[in-house]
């Protein structure tokens, strides 16, 4: 059935936004695989042109007789419309979400965003979501430690991000050594700091790069070396950005802990295979055995924690932690 108003919602609904344009001979043809009839060209056109008058649209320069290949598009910086319209949880979510996802998502992307974004932050303005706008007041995502976030370089961000959604090569310095060309295979956020997974031009095996480190980005036109045997989530999974001792150790980890941190391993456990159990020798005393990899991260957080622990085993563990509370001792007590 030929109907004008499902006609003028199917054109809203498969209109891009700028710098995207689609057709009107292109609407013309979805609008018919919609309503199983025929519809003439101009007819699509004077619908546009009526939606036109109280949308944000704007057209193309035609390249085809009779204005077949005018295209039409949302204006740019113009409000997001939503069918259905976005309700105040949907809202209230995507605002607090793009907060957090301004470093991870590629500029292009937060582009295209944006108008969603602001749909969300004038809806969250209106009178009767007083209580979802309050919630931005409340929350807060805390840092984890006392050092501030490195300074990233917007356009090196730009540039590194673009190399990796398009999977091209780019020439870089990487802590002041220039002229080096990267192969960019995925991005991880660890606390503040993003490091980019990557190849360096001539070597096979992965680096973790931090962002903060590079300048000087010219993305370039050749493609990344193919890499189908990395997935991001196995790399991950296999300890790298623990920075692991020695890949293929794993300890059996056994600690005689107190206090605070006894309360702190029952919430959150070292690993899965956590068992803890009451120390024969003391009842304020608790032994956490666990199996871990041998870490850079297992070892900074066991010294953080030297107070309220004793490491029993491995050997190896309470070697290192005894000659570091001996070269500590020395400077302080000497």
């Amino acid at each position: 059935m030929n109907n004008p108003s499902l006609r003028l919602l199917i054109l809203l609904q498969h209109m891009p936004r700028e710098p995207a344009f689609v057709s009107s001979q292109t609407l013309r043809e979805i609008v018919i695989g919609k309503i199983g009839s025929e519809v003439s060209l101009r007819t699509i056109q004077r619908d546009l042109a009526l939606l036109s008058a109280y949308f944000p649209l704007i057209q193309s320069e035609p390249d085809g007789v009779g204005k077949t290949g005018m295209g039409w598009a949302f204006l740019r910086d113009s409000q997001n419309i939503s069918f259905p319209l976005m309700g105040s949880a949907a809202a209230l979510s995507f605002n607090l979400g793009m907060q957090h996802l301004q470093q991870l998502m590629p500029p292009q992307a937060l582009e295209y965003l944006r108008p969603y974004q602001q749909e969300a932050e004038k809806l969250l303005q209106a009178h009767d979501n007083q209580k979802f706008q309050s919630w931005l007041a409340k929350v807060r995502v805390a840092p984890q430690h006392f050092l501030q976030p490195a300074q990233l370089k917007p356009d090196v961000i730009e540039s590194i991000y673009q190399a990796l959604l398009e999977n091209r090569q780019f020439r870089a310095s990487y802590k002041d050594v220039p002229e080096r060309i990267i192969h960019p295979y995925g991005l991880v956020q660890q606390g503040h700091t993003l490091y980019l997974l990557c190849r360096f031009f001539g070597f096979d095996d992965v680096r973790i790069t931090a962002l903060q480190r590079y300048s000087g980005v010219q993305v370039l036109e050749e493609e990344v070396r193919p890499f189908p045997e990395f997935n991001i989530d196995d790399y991950l999974q296999q300890g790298a950005m623990q920075w692991l001792v020695a890949a293929s150790d794993v300890l059996e980890l056994e600690l005689r802990v107190e206090g605070h941190l006894l309360f702190l391993l029952q919430e959150t456990p070292i690993a899965e295979n956590q068992v803890i159990q009451p120390d024969p020798i003391s009842s304020d005393l608790s032994i956490v055995r666990a199996k871990v990899r041998d870490s850079h991260q297992l070892r900074y957080w066991l010294l953080s924690q030297c107070s309220q622990l004793e490491v029993l085993q491995p050997q190896v563990l309470r070697d290192w932690l005894a000659k570091i509370a001996r070269d500590q001792a020395e400077k302080y007590l000497a």
